[in-house]
């Protein structure tokens, strides 16, 4: 599934990959954060929220808007927001805005985290 704002110039696309978690492509701004914003409430429903950012190259205060957001609703539901393979550019933002607090940051997909948690069994 794909999430895109028809009216834009696909600055910024969403999808569903493997493990469910959502995989953004582009840049996450004011013309993308409500994309981002309408995939994560489809997604809340579904259980915790991953944010695969690995191919995001530019955040700007409304994106991190809608991270926080996200990140807000999870822990009212007890969950936290795992973004994972967070590159320089959006660690610059969480770092400034002293945000990465609200985020667990990981590396690598859903499969590999399973297999090294049984591996440390």
């Amino acid at each position: 599934m794909a999430v895109t704002d028809p009216g834009s110039t696909d600055s910024l696309t969403v999808h569903i990959g493997p493990d469910g978690e959502l995989v953004v492509r582009g840049d996450i701004d004011i013309a993308g954060g409500p994309i981002l914003d309408a995939a994560i409430v489809e997604r809340e429903a579904h259980g915790a929220i991953v944010i695969d950012v690995a191919e995001v190259s530019f955040i700007d205060s409304s994106g991190l808007r809608s991270l926080l957001g996200a990140s807000r609703r999870a822990r009212e539901r007890g969950q936290v927001v795992t973004l994972r393979h967070v590159g320089a550019e959006v660690a610059r933002l969480f770092e400034i805005t002293g945000t990465t607090e609200q985020f667990v940051v990981t590396e690598g997909s859903a499969a590999a985290e399973r297999t090294n948690d049984s591996d440390d069994e």
